[in-house]
């Protein structure tokens, strides 16, 4: 049995995404689907890392995972890695979709304060108001991204 590629992980991880946020648009349990958008954040976070590992891997960088990281190293490689820069980019506007991506994924997994609408004043729970909408844009954004590092990287 062979191991599985970091492209082949991060192709699983963006269609676990996209079948979580489909599950959660599809359903007709309320209550579920928020869980069901979490999920699909989850796993487009990890796709993001799962870039991360192939642009780390193609281009032979060592500094692990964090985006600022790998562009400190390329930098100083004297490497420009085109998705490294848009990610880099994109990090610096607060609007971007990698940072509302960062932001969902912070408030579904790390219990922080949530930008979200409350369902109502005695329900505790609180949801996303746009029906699974910025997560299918994180995951269009994200799945763009990949496709054009995996077009970019070869053509050299």
């Amino acid at each position: 049995m062979s191991a599985a590629t970091p492209a082949s992980i991060t192709n699983q991880k963006l269609d676990s995404a996209r079948r979580f946020l489909r599950q959660s648009q599809e359903g007709t349990e309320s209550w579920l689907n928020s869980g069901l958008e979490s999920a699909a954040v989850f796993h487009l976070r990890s796709a993001l890392n799962g870039l991360l590992q192939e642009v780390s891997l193609a281009y032979q960088l060592t500094s692990g995972l964090q985006l600022s990281n790998l562009s400190a190293e390329a930098q100083t490689k004297g490497v420009v890695i085109p998705v490294l820069v848009e990610l880099q980019d994109l990090s610096l506007q607060s609007g971007s979709w990698l940072n509302q991506l960062e932001q969902a994924y912070l408030v579904q997994f790390e219990c922080r304060s949530s930008m979200f609408v409350k369902a109502g004043d005695s329900n505790l729970i609180g949801r996303g108001g746009d029906d699974g909408a910025s997560v299918n844009l994180f995951l269009s954004k994200l799945t763009e991204l990949v496709l054009r590092f995996r077009e970019e990287s070869s053509e050299y």
